[in-house]
């Protein structure tokens, strides 16, 4: 390979990755508690996020990342994960609204609390009156991804054909 080609391919390698690190990152941080399901992470001794706020019905899935064992126990001892080994996952569906405070049996400083609300209901829609105006109506995002995802994807495509054609070129010369 070329010695000015191999900086370009790293730049835009770099440039790619970074972009779709941050957009992952991004959504991972701006996904909703729904009634579908969130995560916590054990991590470093200690549940994160340390509170969290669902809607009643949401399941929490606790991901132990550490090397030791853990558990997420409520404390009045209604529930229970089981005790998770390092990857390992468990999880408990909400769906009564109310505080849930919740420790780490073996390691009991270690403390959280899931907050869990009704479901909101969508409000219903008045009918417009007759020639009034139109209403606002508001249009969900598609759900296909971020142009910044697409974008990291394309300069990931882009790098691996500037490192084949280096390649070639450095068999061919």
């Amino acid at each position: 390979m070329h010695a000015g080609r191999r900086p370009s391919l790293t730049v835009i390698l770099v440039i790619g990755l970074s972009l779709l690190w941050a957009a992952l990152a991004f959504a991972a941080g701006t996904m909703p508690a729904r009634a579908g399901g969130t995560l916590v992470e054990i991590v470093d001794f200690a549940f994160e996020p340390a509170e969290l706020t669902i809607e009643a019905g949401a399941t929490v899935t606790w991901t132990n990342l550490d090397v030791v064992e853990h558990t997420a126990t409520a404390t009045d001892g209604s529930w229970d994960t089981g005790l998770l080994e390092q990857g390992e996952s468990g999880s408990i569906t909400f769906t009564t609204p109310g505080t849930y405070d919740y420790l780490c049996t073996p390691h009991p400083s270690m403390t959280g609390r899931i907050v869990v609300v009704a479901a909101s209901q969508p409000s219903p829609t008045p009918a417009p009156a007759s020639g009034g105006a139109i209403p606002d109506v508001a249009v969900p995002r598609s759900a296909g991804p971020a142009p910044i995802v697409l974008l990291g994807l394309a300069l990931l495509a882009l790098a691996a054909l500037i490192g084949l054609r280096g390649a070639r070129q450095s068999r061919q010369g």
